[in-house]
This record gives C-alpha cells, sequence and structure tokens, in this order.
C-alpha cells in the first residue's frame, strides 16, 4: 500500500502550490515480487514538509548530466528470434519496447561483424589482404535478411512518434586477415586474438573499415550515433576478439579512428574501453591522458560483469567531467538462475541486479544503459559458442509463447518515465543501510544490505520523476522530499517504484506549482 503524508487530492481550478497548504500529485508506478510488474497504482501527493527519522529521499535542484536515453541490442541471435515470430507477436515486442505504451526504449546496441550472438562469425569484407577495401559489401548482405529489417522496424515505429533510434556500433573482431593470431591457430580465425591484435600496417585499414560501415548503414537509411572501439579489448574470448590495452587503444584512437572518423563521419560519436567496471578507471585515465586521443573521444563505455565498482565510474566522471559515460551492456548468464525457476516468470532477483546497477551508474554521472539481447529463445540463443544467457524478453517456441522477465519491468521504471533530454537531479537517501562489505559481490547483486536506493531526473516536460528500490524482504516507509513539499510513501519488499510529479516543479524557488483543469 502506498500512503501519502497529507490526507486530500488535488481539485478545483486554477493553481495549486504544494508548500503553500496544497497538494502536488504524484502518479505512482509498481513491480513487486508476486504482485507484478509495472502496475498503475492509486495517485499519491506531495503536501507540506514534516519530520520523519526513518528513510529520507531528498531530491534537490541540483542538475547533472542530460539523459540520452535506455534501451537493448539489436544482435543477430535477437533478429532471427524475432523473424520466427508471429506477425502479431512481432507486432507486441516492437510495442513492448518501442511502442507509445512500451518502456520507451530510444537507445540500441549493434555489432560490427558478428560477435558471440551470431550463428556464425562473418565480417563483409574477407577478401585477404584487401587493404583498399576494394571488395567491402557495401550492401551488408550478411544482415540484410535478418538483422537490418528488426533494427528498421524498430525505427518506424519510433519514427511515428516523432523519436528516433539512436544506434551504438561495437566491433568484436576485425576481419581474420587484418588479425595478427597465427601465433595459436593454423588458420587464421576472427575468434580470439593476438597480442597486439592487428597485424603491422593494418590499423588505418580498419579504421577506414568502420567508416565503410558505416556508410553503408547510412545508405540504408540507418544511421549511427556512436562507435566503441573494441568490445571487451581485454578479452582473448573464444568468440570473435580483438585485444588491445590501452596505451594501443590511445594510438588506434588518436592517430587512426579519430581522424578518419572526424573526415568521414564527424556526427558519429567514439567511445573507448567498452568492458567491466573493475578496469575502466585506470583503462580509461590511460587513454584520455593523451592528449590527441582525449580530443576525439566523446566519452567511455562499460559494463557490469565484475560486480558494482560504482567509485571507478565516480572517478572518471570527476577527472573527465568533459567526457559522457555510458552502460553499454549487461545480461545475466543462464547458469545464474535460481534454483526453481522457470522460463515462464524469469528470476525475480534479475530484475532487482538491473535496477541496483541503473540507479547506481545514473548518479555515477551515466548518460544511458543498454541491456544485452532484446528478445532470445527457451535455451538463451541461438548462439555459435554456447555462452548462453536469460533476456528481458525470451520466447518458448514449442508452444508458441513470448514470455516478459522481470528485467523488462525493472529497466521500464526508468526509460518508461525518465524520457531522453532529461537532467539527472542530485538525489541522496538519508537513514537507510548502505553496503559496506569489502568483498566484491558478484554482478548484479542486490539485497537488504543495500538499504533504499533511490535516483530521480527532471524531464524536459518539466515533470519529475523519481525512481526508489528496495531489494529487502521488509517493505520500507521513507519520506520523498521535493524541494520544500513532501510525502510518507511506502515500497513494497522486492519491489520498485516511479514517482511523477504532475506539474511544473520549479525547483530552483523551492517550490512545487501544478496547474489544475
Amino acid at each position: 500500500m502506498i500512503a501519502a503524508a497529507l490526507a486530500g487530492g488535488i481539485g478545483g481550478c486554477g493553481e495549486k502550490k504544494a508548500n503553500g497548504g496544497g497538494k502536488v500529485k504524484l502518479e505512482v508506478w509498481q513491480s513487486a515480487d508476486g504482485i507484478g510488474g509495472l502496475v498503475k497504482q492509486d495517485d499519491a501527493a506531495l503536501g507540506d514538509n514534516f519530520d520523519f527519522s526513518g528513510p529520507v529521499v531528498q531530491v534537490s535542484s541540483k542538475t547533472a548530466q542530460e539523459i540520452k536515453g535506455f534501451g537493448g541490442a539489436f544482435t543477430e541471435a535477437s533478429a532471427l528470434v524475432y523473424q520466427n515470430l508471429t506477425s502479431a507477436q512481432q507486432k507486441q515486442l516492437l510495442e513492448d519496447y518501442y511502442g507509445p505504451n512500451g518502456i520507451g526504449y530510444t537507445l540500441g546496441r549493434t555489432h560490427i561483424n558478428s560477435c558471440d550472438f551470431a550463428v556464425s562469425s562473418y565480417s563483409f569484407d574477407d577478401v585477404a589482404n584487401d587493404t583498399k577495401l576494394e571488395h567491402f559489401d557495401m550492401e551488408l548482405k550478411h544482415d540484410a535478411t535478418v538483422l537490418l529489417p528488426l533494427i528498421k522496424a524498430a525505427q518506424g515505429v519510433l519514427q511515428k512518434q516523432g523519436k528516433e533510434l539512436s544506434l551504438l556500433a561495437s566491433p568484436w573482431s576485425p576481419p581474420a586477415w587484418m588479425k595478427n593470431q597465427t601465433w595459436n591457430f593454423k588458420t587464421s580465425t576472427m575468434d580470439h586474438s593476438g597480442s597486439p591484435c592487428l597485424l603491422p600496417g593494418m590499423a588505418a585499414v580498419w579504421a577506414k573499415y568502420f567508416s565503410k560501415w558505416i556508410d553503408a548503414h547510412k545508405a540504408k537509411d540507418i544511421p549511427i550515433w556512436a562507435v566503441t572501439i573494441q568490445n571487451e579489448p581485454e578479452n582473448n574470448a573464444s568468440w570473435e576478439a580483438c585485444m588491445m590495452t590501452a596505451e594501443e587503444q590511445a594510438d588506434f584512437l588518436a592517430n587512426h579512428l579519430g581522424p578518419e572518423l572526424n573526415a568521414s563521419h564527424p556526427d558519429v560519436g567514439i567511445f573507448l574501453f567498452d568492458h567491466n567496471k573493475d578496469h575502466v578507471y585506470n583503462y580509461s585515465k590511460t587513454v584520455l591522458s593523451d592528449p590527441k586521443a582525449a580530443e576525439y573521444a566523446t566519452g567511455v563505455a562499460f559494463r557490469w560483469y565484475t560486480g558494482d565498482s560504482f567509485e571507478n565510474v565516480e572517478k572518471i566522471q570527476a577527472e573527465f567531467p568533459k567526457h559522457q559515460l555510458l552502460a553499454s551492456e549487461a545480461t545475466w548468464e543462464a547458469y545464474r538462475w535460481k534454483k526453481g525457476t522457470v522460463l515462464e516468470t524469469g528470476d525475480w532477483a534479475f530484475g532487482e541486479g538491473y535496477a541496483h546497477d541503473i540507479i547506481g551508474d545514473l548518479n555515477r554521472g551515466t548518460i544511458g544503459w543498454i541491456d544485452w539481447n532484446l528478445i532470445l529463445n527457451e535455451i538463451g540463443g541461438p548462439n555459435h559458442v554456447d555462452n548462453v544467457c536469460d533476456a528481458a524478453i525470451q520466447t518458448n517456441f514449442s508452444k508458441g509463447e513470448v514470455y516478459k522477465h522481470p528485467q523488462y519491468y525493472y529497466i521500464g521504471h526508468f526509460s518508461k518515465f525518465i524520457l531522453p533530454g532529461s537532467l539527472r537531479l542530485e538525489t541522496t537517501v538519508e537513514n537507510t543501510t548502505k553496503y559496506e562489505g569489502k568483498e566484491v559481490r558478484p554482478y548484479g547483486t542486490c539485497t537488504k544490505d543495500d538499504g533504499l536506493q533511490a535516483t530521480a531526473a527532471k524531464r524536459p516536460d518539466g515533470k519529475v520523476a523519481v525512481v526508489v528500490l528496495n531489494c529487502g524482504d521488509d517493505a520500507i516507509d521513507f519520506k520523498l522530499q521535493v524541494a520544500s513539499s513532501a510525502a510518507k510513501l511506502q515500497v513494497p519488499a522486492h519491489g520498485i517504484q516511479t514517482y511523477i510529479v504532475e506539474g511544473e516543479a520549479q525547483l530552483d524557488s523551492g517550490k512545487l506549482s501544478q496547474v489544475v483543469v
């Protein structure tokens, strides 16, 4: 149950001011284990401030980063699953993610050449030593029948609403003939990586490959918002890989990729690193300490697979405030399901883990957060290397059914309500437990030890969105204070809520006002 601090609704005509005895309506959305996902609740209200000894969520007037948005990844695996859905299921999937009644995705990620969530390895120029890229497939034939149609379908749904899809692209590996890996293989392959990854003289060719790949997508009316330099540059994966030290990435950005894209696609951003948060600070500091590389870098991309490490993201934001921060990938590997979990419902803790990471990243300056595969089949694929995963939406083709997992609802508490162009508001949570353990917890861990967590943003329409999270086993009563107005509220056990302050929030004057018709 959600309780407002002071009784009475909003009625009549004209302007009501919360700190002047009136009320400002709070629209409330909730997801909770055993109750349901993204369920609209009865409205609450902000009224006069009051003393409260329990947890207090204090939303200040101080603005921070502008939010770019939220989204998921367009992989060949997701596109193949989408292609095999019924037309009605395809339409529903697009509505669920991108439609006016869905969760508001506007960001996306896709792969340059193949990735582990493709059914085989491929590139768009497999002619050995084609250093002029004369054989580059500008028609993108491999992706044209499966992957590109899904991207175009999502674009179409957004465009009907006057919105656009901002697409991030990441390479897992250059074509095999560019790579230094005969040290370990009888024949060259895109799998694994030598060190250095690229053969001598190939850096400029690989940079040009980025440009031609972007050209080919633009020719198909799929503009690219930004690229990352390399997916997981520290991982010598058993699938497509290309290892790069921080020094190598700085050199490639400063002397090859940066100048190439600045000349051919100056509107395309470049994010460095794109790997785990445990090393994000040291790696990024090395790259951004190179003045030339820093000039071409839009920002730093990272993912969650080594645990929270929020302090490392915060250090980058403090030392390199001109560079944007982007959470580029998160997912749950299927083995993390707790005993008894079934495909139809998924694991509720997976949603909690996502929300914990999103709040932690946003509160350290992150502009956006991108989930991994948009949809997978019943075994967490297809995938050509058997590292199968969960997804926010999965299907069971043998039953002809599609299921939303808790991650979908938890991401939606941010993506549906914190709109692109919103400004994060500095928010504190007082009088609550905070995790103080020194050991690194597995990624996505969120328990009662994390206490009440919150983030907030002022949207372009003037409304304020506040998200609160409780991963504990007991409901938490708390005070929400926005400017000089407050409400006593309750978030259920294993629950998340989004509060929308209706009307224009005049935070700089310490007042909230609402025009009531």
